[in-house]
């Protein structure tokens, strides 16, 4: 069979059946009475060849259809990958329940194994012009949900199809990170101000994707603005205005490099009682600028260094918790505070320790209200990867984050909570 072999199965079929429809007229001939035969007999063996012919062309038509089945079925791409993990946490405590205890006060255990990701991709290329894709996670909340769907229509009118539109659930075209699988990152999870500003890094709208040159491409995109894991409208849209996001970027060869804008509008429901409009909104604006390095060093292997920060004007998650909790704006709290300016920033290094191992470190902060102090959030990663074989890599992480939490009397200042954590995770990719 070879390579593919399965797909030369019908192939040489079909050529059969092609030979015998050839030979059908001359052992038809060949069965025409002679001289002195009996025509029962020739007659008996016409009927029979007309009856294999019937049968040849039901074939036939058969194998057309397996033929057209196989095609649709060539077009159909299944791919994905699944994240098995052991966690330990500096922080954990053996507590089934809080039994009235602040869960700020006390946490339950988190040192277990569970399953981070379980992906699964189905792509359709239905033509050079066409795709469409439906992305389904089934991860560690047990569900199984709908990560991305969508439809891309290419240009026709360039040889490369230099443009594409894409309607539907997909990535939020900002920054480095987000555009990036969780398959391919070098450490188990992306930076703090990422996940805040991004959590579930997608949304649904219309997005606008053009390849200018080798070096130059641009992304313009109409969004809901909520995103897929928003806190109130996961899956609507509370006005009519859209938010808008755009990224440039260029690439040249070692060297890659990007900026984002994200204007939006945020609205947080709130009770009548406590606010007279049902409802506030605030201003979204997000910049963001990213650039990535990739170099090599001699015995060790490729590497790569990579920045990206991010800034802006936003809804505070702690301001929202604090000012408004469960949608009651609390009594004399201004909704103006619930919004605030915030600054986030990552440096990395990715670097190859030969042929199947890899070492990766990197320093984030997110500060989501510039204005206070002892808001920040620091954290150091470190992780080494090990490429077990194809398709299959193991990997160690620690995370050290570093945040300062009021002590409570009769202590005073801050300190930074015992919160570290090994991550251990057996990822497959196929």
């Amino acid at each position: 069979m070879g390579k593919n072999g399965m797909l030369r199965f019908p192939g040489c079929f079909a050529i059969g059946v092609v030979a015998c429809l050839s030979l059908f007229p001359v052992m038809r001939a060949q069965a025409q009475p002679g001289a002195g035969e009996p025509a029962g007999n020739a007659a008996g063996a016409s009927a029979a060849l007309e009856q294999l012919a019937g049968r040849l062309d039901a074939l036939t038509e058969q194998m057309q259809t397996m033929s057209a089945d196989v095609d649709k079925l060539k077009k159909i791409k299944v791919s994905g990958y699944v994240q098995a993990r052991y966690e330990i946490n500096e922080a954990s405590h053996d507590n089934a329940s809080y039994g009235g205890t602040p869960a700020a006060a006390k946490a339950s255990n988190t040192d277990r194994f569970f399953i981070r990701r379980g992906r699964l991709k189905a792509t359709y290329e239905a033509s050079p012009l066409a795709q469409g894709v439906v992305y389904f996670d089934g991860g560690q909340d047990r569900t199984v949900r709908l990560l991305e769907a969508y439809v891309t229509l290419r240009d026709p009118w360039t040889a490369s199809r230099s443009h594409a539109l894409t309607v539907g659930q997909m990535n939020v075209p900002f920054g480095y990170e987000i555009e990036r699988s969780s398959s391919v990152r070098e450490l188990p999870e992306r930076s703090k101000a990422e996940n805040v500003l991004f959590s579930g890094e997608r949304d649904r709208g219309i997005t606008l994707t053009s390849q200018w040159t080798d070096e130059i491409q641009t992304v313009l995109a109409i969004l809901n603005g909520g995103g897929i894991n928003h806190s109130f409208y996961p899956n609507a849209d509370p006005s009519g205005a859209k938010d808008f996001a755009a990224r440039v970027r260029y690439a040249r060869g070692v060297f890659d490099a990007a900026v984002s804008y994200y204007d939006g509008r945020n609205t947080i429901p709130l009770t009548k009682e406590s606010h007279a409009a049902g409802h506030v909104d605030h201003d979204k604006i997000r910049l963001g600028a990213d650039a990535q390095l990739y170099f090599g060093l001699p015995v060790l292997g490729g590497g790569t260094l990579r920045g990206e920060i991010y800034s802006g004007h936003e809804v505070n998650p702690d301001s929202l918790k604090a000012l408004a909790r469960d949608q009651v704006l609390a009594a004399g709290a201004n909704s103006a505070h619930l919004a605030t300016d915030f600054l986030g920033w990552y440096l990395m290094w990715v670097q190859d320790l030969g042929e199947r191992l890899q070492f990766a470190a990197r320093y984030d902060t997110y500060d989501p209200n510039t204005d206070r102090d002892h808001d920040e959030h620091d954290r150091v990663g470190l992780g080494l990867n090990y490429f077990y074989a194809a398709g299959i890599r193991l990997t160690v992480a620690y995370d050290v984050p570093m945040t300062e939490v009021a002590r409570t009397a009769p202590d005073t200042g801050y300190r930074d909570p015992i919160d570290n954590f090994w991550t251990f995770q057996a990822q497959v990719k196929f």
